[in-house]
């Protein structure tokens, strides 16, 4: 569950988009923006969130192909409101935030796939481990401001999240739903 935490972090990347006649700069109001996460432990749903990351977003919703958006998360600043569950998460079986401080996704491919939703593909690097995820998105105008609202799942395993006695789907399920939610305007 823990690594869909980082994949949060690449769905924060996508969610700053916003409107224009050509891909640009765009500037993320990171108090109206979260990058979040669900997952399960025993039999309990945990939220958390990643209160620390940077997204660089071009894009252009009328030519989404010419869209280019990476994100870096601070993995140290996940956190459930847990205590003992926030202080395991930075440790060696679950994101070893000493030896990797960062998460990134960097976008590879954005497409349309409907009136205003998208779908943006690209690499995302969690602990050391590199691979292609996807993540289906929305884009509203909201006044001055733009709103992009993505959901994906991941597999915690796939990133080496949580190893050893965590690696199985008893205590936590290896299924973490990744939600972003980001307020953008265009940079002008």
């Amino acid at each position: 569950m823990r690594n869909l935490f980082c994949f949060c972090l690449i769905a924060a990347a996508f969610a700053g988009l916003g409107g224009g006649a050509e891909a640009k700069p765009w500037l993320i109001d990171y108090q109206h923006s979260r990058l979040g996460f669900t997952g399960m432990q025993e039999s309990s749903v945990f939220e958390g969130s990643f209160k620390n990351f940077k997204a660089d977003v071009d894009f252009d919703p009328d030519h989404p192909d010419k869209g280019k958006i990476s994100a870096t998360i601070n993995i140290a600043s996940a956190t459930t409101g847990d205590g003992q569950r926030d202080g395991m998460l930075p440790q060696a079986d679950w994101f070893d935030a000493a030896k990797f401080p960062q998460a990134q996704f960097v976008s590879t491919k954005i497409r349309a796939t409907g009136v205003n939703s998208y779908e943006a593909q690209g690499t995302l690097t969690i602990k050391g481990v590199s691979k292609t995820v996807t993540l289906p998105f929305t884009l509203t105008k909201e006044g001055d401001h733009w709103r992009a609202h993505g959901k994906t799942t991941l597999v915690r395993t796939d990133f080496r999240i949580g190893e050893g006695q965590w690696a199985d789907n008893k205590t936590v399920k290896l299924a973490v739903e990744v939600t972003v939610d980001l307020t953008a305007r265009p940079n002008s």
